[in-house]
């Protein structure tokens, strides 16, 4: 990918993520933990998981 479709595509996973977080029957739950809104990208080629934004602690 090139760089700035990379750029774009981790505006547009990480704003939806937060969309998801604060949408108005989702930000309760996602408040007291359960569901986790994850924005995260996955390498075609190695299978790589990279999360960008919300991982739960551990």
């Amino acid at each position: 990918m090139r760089p700035a479709g990379a750029l774009l595509f981790r505006i547009h996973t990480e704003r939806t993520a937060a969309g998801l977080r604060t949408d108005k029957d989702l930000a309760p739950l996602v408040k007291q933990g359960e569901p986790a809104v994850v924005s995260a990208s996955c390498s075609l080629d190695t299978g790589r998981v990279d999360v960008l934004t919300g991982a739960p602690a551990a």
